[in-house]
């Protein structure tokens, strides 16, 4: 049986929020790569990640 992925909501901004693409991609690395690094600290803790040689994997033991 296949794994249902999670459900995602992304959330749209006016275009009247940021002045163009860059400025806006910009704003949204930080939180972005912030949100990404703490799930990834998640999975660790739950085992569905695993470091393995200095390498963050797929646990071969799940």
């Amino acid at each position: 049986m296949a794994r249902k992925a999670p459900h995602i909501e992304i959330e749209q901004f006016s275009g009247d929020y940021f002045p163009d693409l860059e400025t806006a991609q910009r704003a949204a690395l930080d939180p972005l790569a912030a949100h990404l690094a703490h799930l990834i600290r998640d999975l660790l803790a739950s085992g569905q990640l695993a470091q393995v040689n200095g390498k963050i994997i797929p646990n071969p033991n799940r």
